[in-house]
């Protein structure tokens, strides 16, 4: 018997073998075997009890794991919709072999940027027996006219003159362009062409940076869309040295 079975949607009875000693044990004639909580996702109990010449009771158990989203067929009756002021809805089917799965009790469905022209996602989180997430992108057609604002960067830093031994702290933001927003950072020497990367993409708008040497520094702050579209902006720091006492 394994330790573990992906979920099939009938119940799991797993093979096994029963000895005592070299004597192999016939089910049904030397033991029975109950098996309870054994079709869905969690943990399945096994009791075998002995009869007739052997006695007693051995327990064990075996988990049913979910079926991962890559398993599932999906289906979608439309991924163009023209641009109307509602949002678009996909009717969305998901089969798990020849069963339909049960949007509410085998997953949730999320539509993200299905108002406007543009690009849309509707995305799929499995749950109880199923597993994963899948995402089935659709287009919005509409008036060319309406435009995304343009992606600006309104990042800042908190201070443009520092002592070798402080920090300047980046503050990252942004607006305009299309969805979440994520930053990247980073700083070279003023004389070198040689930048080093802070961080890169991610949603944190806060970072510091520790110069080492008393020179003017480039900070570099990239800001990305969810479209992909990037907006930089520059900064100069000069780093001095401490005085000496």
């Amino acid at each position: 018997m394994n330790s573990s079975y992906l979920y099939t949607g009938s119940p799991i009875n797993p093979r096994f073998t029963l000895n005592i000693g070299d004597k192999h044990l016939e089910r049904g004639k030397d033991f029975d075997v109950e098996i309870s909580d054994n079709v869905n996702v969690g943990t399945a109990h096994v009791l075998i009890k002995g009869k007739g010449r052997f006695k007693g009771i051995i327990e064990r158990s075996f988990e049913i794991t979910p079926v991962p989203a890559r398993s599932l067929s999906f289906f979608a009756d439309n991924t163009e919709f023209d641009y109307t002021g509602e949002p678009c809805i996909m009717q969305v089917a998901v089969k798990f072999g020849e069963k339909t799965l049960e949007e509410g009790v085998d997953y949730t469905v999320e539509y993200i940027d299905n108002v406007s022209p543009g690009k849309a996602t509707a995305r799929i989180t499995f749950k109880g027996n199923f597993s994963g997430i899948m995402k089935i992108p659709f287009v919005i057609n509409g008036d060319a006219d309406e435009e995304t604002e343009e992606l600006v960067n309104l990042s800042e830093i908190s201070a443009s003159d520092i002592k070798l031994g402080e920090s300047v702290v980046v503050t990252s933001a942004a607006q305009g362009g299309k969805g979440e927003y994520s930053y990247a950072v980073f700083y070279k020497k003023a004389e070198s062409k040689k930048w080093v990367t802070v961080h890169g993409y991610r949603s944190d708008k806060e970072t510091p940076i520790k110069p080492l040497n008393p020179v003017l520094y480039n900070v570099c702050i990239k800001a990305k869309d969810e479209e992909g579209t990037i907006a930089k902006k520059y900064f100069d720091v000069r780093v001095e040295r401490t005085a000496q006492v």
